[in-house]
């Protein structure tokens, strides 16, 4: 059972994901293709693992998708094997004021005009890259999650390296500075100065935490829900004892400290792990 929640979808299908496991597993989810459309082309050249350039001179920069840092050259490989010179058609959510990375390269969601291959979906799905959001980027990653679970439980791609498992609270410790997924039972919740803090071991001085801003937790938490009950499941003090997976950067401070700005980033997942 995932809960991976966005504002998009309806309190029902939130209410549905917490209470019928099952059920929520068949649940259709949102293809690319229902996305607006911003443009068409041939992919003329593979610049870098998450940036494609189309014989109309555009960039696009592949949105929802992250590559570990030592798989880029499978990444490349992979794009060009089936995305190079191939016709494609380009699709977005964001607004068009923005529709961008830090650099100013529209975010995009690309998908091969033949056979339908959507590039996010055929990267996660083969273990090449994981399945990633921001504050901004979010509508598309319940799908996504979906082909990244079944792709570690099958161990493809990066999966099949142990330095890519999923961490516990006790080894994130011993990586800091880096991208991870870290997944445990949250032993208590605090709150100071409007920010939340979730933690995993007895001494939040040196145990995993997971630090969420108060306003974060109303814009990206808890935004267009209505229902008091759907808000009650939202509450951070009901939180305590769950198990939860996370993903995001990790950072020394009083022990691993993961920043969490939307609710995209954690998930809750079946007693069943990996």
């Amino acid at each position: 059972m995932r809960n991976v929640l966005y504002t998009s979808f309806s309190a029902l299908i939130l209410l549905l994901m917490l209470a019928i496991p099952a059920l929520a597993q068949e649940l259709p989810f949102m293809r690319p293709e229902e996305l607006p459309q911003i443009d068409s082309g041939t992919v003329k050249e593979i610049l870098k693992s998450d940036l494609i350039l189309l014989d109309n001179n555009k960039r696009y920069k592949l949105d929802n998708m992250r590559i570990p840092p030592y798989e880029d050259a499978s990444a490349l490989d992979e794009l060009k094997r089936e995305f190079l010179n191939k016709s494609v058609t380009i699709y977005t959510y964001h607004d068009p004021d923005n529709n961008f990375d830090r650099y100013g390269v529209p975010l995009a969601h690309v998908v091969r005009d033949d056979n339908k291959a959507w590039i996010q979906g055929d990267m996660i799905s083969k273990g090449l890259a994981w399945a990633f959001s921001s504050e901004t980027s979010r509508k598309m990653m319940d799908p996504l999650l979906q082909m990244e679970q079944k792709a570690r439980a099958q161990h493809l791609g990066f999966w099949a390296n142990p330095i890519y498992a999923i961490k516990t609270p006790n080894n994130v410790k011993n990586y800091t500075s880096s991208y991870q997924i870290v997944e445990g039972k949250i032993l208590s919740v605090a709150t100071k100065q409007d920010t939340i803090f979730f933690n995993f071991g007895e001494d939040w001085k040196t145990d995993f935490t997971l630090r969420v801003s108060a306003k974060n937790w109303g814009l990206y938490f808890l935004k267009d829900i209505s229902d008091k009950d759907l808000r009650k499941i939202l509450d951070p003090l009901t939180w305590k004892n769950r198990e939860v997976r996370v993903r995001g950067w990790v950072e020394e401070s009083n022990g691993p400290l993961m920043e969490v700005t939307h609710i995209e980033q954690i998930e809750f997942p079946p007693a069943a792990k990996k």
